[in-house]
Parts: C-alpha cells; sequence; structure tokens
C-alpha cells in the first residue's frame, strides 16, 4: 500500500513538472531596447514607435522553441537584443538566421519553431534604425 502510494506520488510530481515546462519563454515587458548586428549597435530608445517596441516584446514572449540543440549560433548573422523596462534589462535574446538562440541567462542554444519570424521582423527593425543613425 505505501509502496503504491510512493510511486503514484513520484508519478503526479513528474506528470505536474513535465506540464509546466512547455518549452516557451519566460514573459518580459520594455519600454525599450538595443539592437546589434555584427559590430553595429542601435538603440531604440525614443527612435521607434511605442508599437514598434511591443510588438517585438509580442514576438518574444510567443517564443516557442523545440528544444536543446548542439547547433552553434552563426554570430556572423545573429542579432542581439536586450530589451529593457524601468531602464532594467527584463530580456535578451540572441538568434541567427537558422532560428538557433540563446536568452543570455543560460548557456543552451535553442531551436525555435519555424513558424515563429522575430529573426525577419528584427532584421527589419534593425534596418530601419540603421537608417536613422
Amino acid at each position: 500500500m505505501r509502496k503504491s502510494l510512493f510511486i503514484s506520488t513520484i508519478l503526479i510530481l513528474f506528470l505536474i513538472v513535465s506540464s509546466c515546462s512547455n518549452n516557451s519563454v519566460k514573459k518580459i515587458k520594455a519600454d525599450y531596447f538595443d539592437i546589434t548586428l555584427g559590430q553595429s549597435s542601435y538603440s531604440a530608445y525614443n527612435k521607434v514607435e511605442k508599437e514598434t517596441v511591443q510588438s517585438l516584446v509580442d514576438a518574444y514572449n510567443d517564443i516557442k522553441y523545440t528544444g536543446h540543440t548542439n547547433q552553434q549560433i552563426n554570430y556572423e548573422k545573429a542579432i542581439t537584443i536586450i530589451f529593457f523596462y524601468n531602464d532594467q534589462i527584463s530580456g535578451t535574446l540572441v538568434i541567427d538566421d537558422k532560428g538557433i538562440f540563446n536568452l543570455g541567462y543560460s548557456g543552451e542554444n535553442y531551436e525555435i519553431e519555424p513558424n515563429n519570424d522575430i529573426y525577419k521582423q528584427a532584421k527589419e527593425i534593425y534596418n530601419d534604425l540603421k537608417q536613422q543613425y
């Protein structure tokens, strides 16, 4: 009886923990961001509309990933975004054109789900900021 109860408890805990790990990022808020591609970095502070900031934050918050990968980020094509909320870093994303990304707080690389277009969106924002400078 006790052994059965113990095994049932372990099974329930396992199911709870595994259902909580849904391969999505921790949600963030941001007032602005800095964006880098290669050696060039630009601040979006007072340079883009609030809707643009929110759109990029929403894309970040919607990131779902397929899991850890041993593939390396191609830093020549990688975009780094540092999000700021109340003048403090609220999130970091390094993502390359193949969808390999890192969230900055872990040494793990992940593969983004194929239908996510945050890289394309970030590159367009980067190019718009580059033209302003």
